[in-house]
């Protein structure tokens, strides 16, 4: 089984598992020259799919670290197309379980003592496996049932060695890419690297159950496990059990006579409690980790990833929602833009219609338009958030997959329902404080007020400076300069890729006929052409954020 490679060899075939992949990718820009046009972004379209089955499969295969980076890029929809989403989401689902021999030595080394000395009963079948560690029901001897989870046994080497090979592969596509100067690789390596680490440690993952179940004492629906600490350590975490009904098992919800209404009601309830009041929230809501009980109360478990609500964060989502609240899209537009989510040089105008549509149609009451304007407008916008200016910075991907993942559970619970009513009460909390909402968007409309009173002063400056001969005016010389670069950047890719060809050819052609020592020096000197070609493409870009829309400059990033 190839999850058991020595430590060197699983580093090498981490390495070469991306490399190919980055290759795959990369050499379209020779393959493209003897195929007709089009030909290389439906390829490149289809590598995607391609690509994320592949790595999928080789997840699976080699266990560890790869499987929780797969559940993470698929997580990141501003990065990756939908092909690579809906493929890596099937991880969640496909996890090997650990054989109990291997979990039963690894409980008895942290405990020192037989297993049977500490359990009255343990299953040997586990009822939950992750990427990291799996779950066994368990019983003490007074009687009570247990949910232990187990690291898993040798994880933490894995973690090392994967860790290490994707660092290697990041600086190489820094190096020879110029993909570090529309996407922050390092960021998003740190932010998965910390949260992998917060996961492999049990005793904080028990330090966080405990605060959410005593920010939600208020809420008698919600169900925290209590831990048991004298039977929890750094690898082990023993639990109360909570049985449920798996929250997306729909079937068996109405089987049981379930409001599946009040049940996505509730959720909502508690996720706001969470963000918008106590700044501390439960990060990971998939259907794996919320159950709902007979009496309609949900079981809330697995809280290794957190996320929290800084002060800095906490105002920006206040003027951002003050914002959505009034229906000022432009503002919403804006706040996005300073927030990070994107980038400075995006349409305003064309987003703020589209995020018109998305909070109206889906956390709203919804718009009016005609069918197949609807149609026309989604598939804008998947362009627009998808391939153009949209990206989670890395201080909000938390935030943003616990909201994504709660909308998907809502919406298949009460499809009608209407995000906006629901949250309105906690968003009077989150952005009033002591002052309502209406006092805020009050002060906001006088502000606008003053700003029309200036308008006639200002289009007075502004006439005097054109009779003055003083008025100055713009012009944007980007897209000719950028057509202008990609002209001499053609001709000197066209000029280098020849001159390749006619080494390699030749090389060939040397070591064919038996001159290899020739032979072996032209393909010295072709690998050394190939290797000034990468270098070039990235020395003589003058401007990065001409040529990427979803350019990020580095002084913008939120951390």
């Amino acid at each position: 089984m190839r999850s058991v490679l020595q430590g060197w060899q699983r580093f090498l075939v981490v390495i070469g598992l991306f490399a190919g992949i980055l290759w795959s990718f990369y050499s379209l820009r020779f393959t493209r020259w003897w195929h007709s046009k089009g030909w290389a972004e439906r390829r490149r379209q289809e590598l995607w799919g391609e690509k994320a089955h592949h790595f999928r499969v080789t997840a699976v295969e080699l266990g560890g670290l790869l499987i929780k980076l797969g559940q993470f890029f698929s997580t990141r929809v501003d990065i990756f197309p939908s092909a690579v989403i809906r493929e890596l989401e099937n991880l969640q689902d496909e996890v090997k379980e650990v054989p109990f021999p291997a979990i039963k030595e690894a409980v008895q080394a942290e405990f020192g003592r037989p297993l049977e000395e500490i359990f009255a009963h343990f299953d040997e079948k586990a009822i939950a496996a992750a990427s990291l560690g799996q779950v066994h029901r368990a019983v003490l001897p007074d009687g009570e049932e247990l949910a232990v989870k187990i690291l898993r046994p040798g994880i933490e080497r894995l973690v090392r060695i994967d860790l290490s090979a994707v660092q290697q592969v990041i600086n190489l596509v820094l190096r020879f890419t110029d993909w570090g100067d529309w996407m922050d690789l390092k960021l998003i390596f740190e932010e998965f690297t910390e949260a992998v680490y917060e996961e492999l440690d049990y005793l904080q993952e028990g330090r966080n159950a405990e605060r959410i179940a005593i920010n939600s004492r208020a809420f008698e629906q919600l169900l925290i496990p209590k831990i048991h600490w004298e039977y929890t350590t750094r690898r082990v975490l023993t639990m109360e059990h909570m049985p449920g009904i798996k929250i997306s098992n729909y079937d068996q919800l109405d089987q049981a006579g379930i409001d599946k209404e009040k049940v996505a009601q509730l959720l909502i309830k508690i996720y706001c409690q969470q963000i918008f009041v106590d700044g501390f929230f439960h990060a990971d809501p998939h259907p794996g980790n919320l159950f709902v009980t007979e009496k309609g109360e949900i079981a809330m478990i697995d809280f290794g990833m957190t996320g929290s609500i800084s002060d800095e964060l906490r105002l920006q989502l206040t003027e951002l929602a003050a914002a959505a609240v009034k229906r000022d899209h432009l503002e919403v537009v804006h706040w996005l833009k300073k927030m990070g989510f994107l980038d400075e040089g995006a349409e305003d105008e064309l987003l703020a219609r589209a995020i018109g549509v998305i909070l109206e149609g889906i956390i709203g009451s919804g718009l009016s338009l005609p069918d197949n304007e609807v149609m026309d407008f989604l598939a804008d916008l998947e362009v627009l958030f998808y391939e153009h200016p949209f990206h989670i910075p890395g201080n909000y991907t938390f935030l943003g997959k616990a909201a994504g993942t709660l909308y998907g559970l809502c919406i298949g619970l009460y499809p009608t329902i209407n995000f906006l009513d629901e949250i309105k009460p906690y968003l009077e909390i989150f952005i009033g404080g002591k002052k309502g909402i209406f006092d805020r968007i009050k002060e906001e409309a006088t502000e606008y007020i003053n700003g029309f009173l200036q308008l006639p002063l200002q289009s007075t400056r502004v006439l005097r400076r054109l009779e003055e001969g003083r008025l100055m005016v713009k012009v944007d010389m980007k897209p000719l300069l950028e057509a202008q670069w990609q002209t001499r950047r053609a001709l000197n890719s066209i000029s280098l890729v020849l001159l390749l060809g006619v080494v390699l050819f030749t090389s060939a052609y040397l070591l064919v006929n038996g001159l290899t020592l020739y032979g072996q020096i032209g393909l010295g000197i072709s690998f050394i052409i190939f290797i000034y070609y990468l270098r070039s493409i990235k020395r003589n870009d003058p401007d990065p954020r001409a040529r990427h829309p979803r350019f990020i400059p580095r002084g913008n990033k939120n951390r």
